[in-house]
Formats: C-alpha cells, sequence, structure tokens
C-alpha cells in the first residue's frame, strides 16, 4: 500500500515537473520573439504576433501563475497598446497587461522590471495613485543600475512629475544622474522630450549632448552632478 502512495506520488511530481518544464520553455520562446522585435524597426507581421500568443497561452496552460509568461503577456499587450489607433481597444489592451503584471508580481515581487512595467501600465490608463507611486519607487529601488528601468521610471516619472513627491523626484533625478555615466544619450532623449533641461543641464555628464538645448532654455537650473 505505502509503495503504491508513493508511486502515484512520484508519477504526480514528474507529472508537475514536465508541466512547468513546459510553460518554462513556451514562455522563453515568446522572450526570444519580444526581445528580436525590441531590435528591429519594420513592423511586426501579424502572423508573428499571434504565435507568440499562442506561445504564451499554452505556457499558461500548463502553470496559470507563471510569471515569465505573464510578464511577457504584459510587454505583448503594452506593445499592442502603443500601436492601436483605437481608444477604446488600446484600453482594453493596458488593462490586460495591468492585471498580468499584478499577477507576476504575486509570485516576483522582487523584479524592478515587472514593477516598472506596471508603473507604465498605469500611467497609460492615468491611474496617477498610489499603487503607481509604489510601483515606480520599487522599480527604482529594485533595479537603480539596470539602464531600461531607469529610462522607463523617467519616462514615467516625468509624465506625472507634478504629482510625485519630493522623495520620489529626487530618486529620479538619482536616475538621471547614473545615466549620465553608462547610456547619457537615451536619457537625455527622454528628457528632452519632456523639456525639462533644468534635471541635466547642470550635470558635465549631459554637457555635450545638451549644450544647445540648455543655452536656448536657459533658466534655474536643478543640482545634479557638476
Amino acid at each position: 500500500m505505502v509503495c503504491a502512495v508513493l508511486f502515484v506520488f512520484l508519477m504526480w511530481t514528474a507529472a508537475q515537473s514536465a508541466m512547468l518544464g513546459a510553460a518554462h520553455f513556451l514562455a522563453q520562446l515568446a522572450h526570444a520573439e519580444l526581445q528580436r522585435w525590441s531590435s528591429g524597426t519594420s513592423p511586426v507581421a501579424l502572423w508573428k504576433i499571434r504565435r507568440v500568443e499562442e506561445y504564451l497561452e499554452n505556457s499558461l496552460r500548463y502553470s496559470a501563475d507563471n510569471p515569465w509568461a505573464l510578464e511577457s503577456f504584459a510587454a505583448l499587450d503594452l506593445a499592442r497598446m502603443r500601436a492601436s489607433a483605437i481608444p477604446r481597444q488600446a484600453l482594453a489592451e493596458a488593462q490586460d497587461a495591468r492585471e498580468r503584471l499584478r499577477r507576476a508580481l504575486r509570485q516576483r515581487p522582487t523584479s524592478p522590471y515587472l514593477w516598472a512595467n506596471l508603473a507604465l501600465a498605469k500611467l497609460y490608463l492615468d491611474k496617477i495613485d498610489d499603487e503607481f507611486l509604489n510601483a515606480l519607487r520599487s522599480a527604482d529601488q529594485l533595479g537603480p543600475w539596470e539602464p531600461t528601468i531607469q529610462q522607463m521610471t523617467v519616462f514615467a516619472g516625468l509624465a506625472a512629475w507634478g504629482r510625485l513627491d519630493a522623495a520620489l523626484k529626487q530618486a529620479l533625478k538619482g536616475s538621471i544622474e547614473r545615466a549620465g555615466a553608462r547610456d547619457a544619450a537615451k536619457m537625455y532623449e527622454i528628457v528632452k522630450k519632456f523639456r525639462r533641461f533644468d534635471l541635466i543641464c547642470a550635470d558635465t555628464q549631459y554637457n555635450e549632448l545638451a549644450r544647445q538645448d540648455c543655452k536656448q532654455n536657459a533658466g534655474p537650473a536643478t543640482p545634479g552632478k557638476r
């Protein structure tokens, strides 16, 4: 009797391991495809989008709370939201992304990428609330030296700057300063988009990039790295 119970338990464990392995493999296929898209400049064919959706849907059938599949699905939702010309459809995509990111964060609460993407989803939904602020703060604290996190959090933060508290504003100024040492050009483009030259004109790391803009937009500068 004991041997039979043990056999059933081992078979169940093996089946669970196989399902989790399949879920991770499919999520990795989807992630690799999304990475290829992000490095390209041409529009993505619809059949490729659908293929990634199938990878992720099947991954979640094997493991409904697979955080990597949920994260990739949310990234796909946000990409479709940005590409949509139909407001109602774009709103639905952003809502789907938010819910998938919330579910993924229950499994991986220390991932700065999940928090940063949640902040973006909330921004696109125009929900600048405590959850948005917490997502922005958590992303910054968990990934202070990650260039992608710096860019995502500064973008979201500048878009909602007037509703941030002093501590969060200071934290994002720190991200801008750190980015100047490694990827100043990308950060400069984000700051320029919002015309917040006061955040970089006192920082010597941005002098060459921003010299002309700083001359044209001379005004009180925010203390930074000199």
